[in-house]
């Protein structure tokens, strides 16, 4: 059981935002369909939201390290990261 703790830990490491963005279009789309009970739609809906925070957190982690680098692109992202954390 610890075996499929890890793996799902490493997997949420992973987190690619493509992916998400691809995950959030199937939510919606979901939502869409009028069979959908109401319970279906809260847990999309909650799902969704949980997918666009990692995204905005990832976002700003981005945004982070290119504000790091220099016009010349010489500077070293990973030492200035450490002081941004």
């Amino acid at each position: 059981m610890n075996m499929e703790n890890n793996s799902e830990r490493a997997e949420k490491d992973t987190f690619s935002l493509e992916e998400a963005f691809e995950e959030l279009d199937n939510l919606i789309a979901s939502m869409k369909n009028d069979k959908i009970s109401l319970e279906e739609s809260f847990a999309s809906y909650q799902k969704g939201m949980e997918l666009l925070k990692k995204c905005n957190d990832q976002i700003d982690l981005i945004e982070k390290k290119v504000e790091l680098l220099n016009a010349d692109g010489t500077r070293s992202v990973s030492e200035e990261l450490s002081d941004v954390r």
